[in-house]
C-alpha cells in the first residue's frame, strides 16, 4: 500500500491530469498507460517536459509502483478508480498511443 506522501502525490497528479495544466495530457496518459500496463512494474519512471513539481510526482508514484507492482486502480482506494475514469473521459488514451 501506499505511504501518505507517495498517495498525495498520487492525487496531486490526478488533479492535474484533469485541470488545465500545460502538462494535464502528459500526466493522465503516463496515469493510463500504467494502468493499462501488462506489468505495472514496468511504469516508466519519466516523463519528458514535465514541470520540476509534477516530475517529482511522477517519481514518487513510480518507486511506489514499482516497489507494490499494482495499478492505480487496484490500490483500493475508491478515489483512485473514479479519478481514472475521469482522467479517461478527458484524455483518452489507447496502448498504441505511446507518448515517449
Amino acid at each position: 500500500m501506499f505511504s501518505q506522501l507517495e498517495h498525495e502525490a498520487l492525487i496531486r497528479l490526478m488533479t492535474h491530469a484533469t485541470g488545465y495544466t500545460a502538462d494535464s495530457r502528459r500526466i493522465a496518459h503516463w496515469l493510463q498507460e500504467w494502468d493499462q500496463a501488462e506489468h505495472p512494474r514496468a511504469v516508466r519512471t519519466q516523463v519528458s517536459f514535465l514541470s520540476v513539481a509534477h516530475a517529482l510526482d511522477v517519481a514518487t508514484v513510480s518507486r511506489a509502483a514499482l516497489r507494490d507492482g499494482l495499478r492505480p486502480t487496484k490500490l483500493g482506494r475508491v478515489e483512485y478508480a473514479y479519478n481514472m475514469q475521469n482522467i479517461a473521459r478527458c484524455h483518452p488514451f489507447s496502448p498504441r498511443q505511446r507518448e515517449r
